[in-house]
């Protein structure tokens, strides 16, 4: 998915929908502290725009200790993210020592 700078309303739209995402991711980081947190799925496509609008909530409402070091990417899947994340844990589950 391509969005033209020149879109002001799916911009607006997917600013509006970062904030949202980086609002949750925010308080997240704050309680569970990660290393890394990747962004996968659909959105990837989405691109930069939205990845600068998470990173900026994130940074802003987190606690400061919790993004001292922490980067905020997106992931290499795209839409296929999910299917592969669930193929693997049916893989886990069937191979795993009972």
């Amino acid at each position: 998915m391509c969005i033209r700078d020149s879109d002001a309303t799916a911009l607006a739209l997917i600013r509006e929908g970062g904030d949202r995402v980086g609002q949750v991711i925010a308080g997240l980081v704050s309680f569970f502290n990660p290393g890394l947190v990747v962004i996968g799925g659909g959105v990837t496509g989405l691109g930069h725009t939205l990845l600068a609008t998470i990173r900026t909530q994130v940074y802003r409402q987190s606690l400061p200790l919790a993004t001292g070091n922490l980067p905020i990417v997106l992931g290499e899947l795209g839409p296929t993210a999910g299917v592969i994340g669930a193929a693997r844990l049916i893989s886990d589950h069937l191979f795993s020592p009972a």
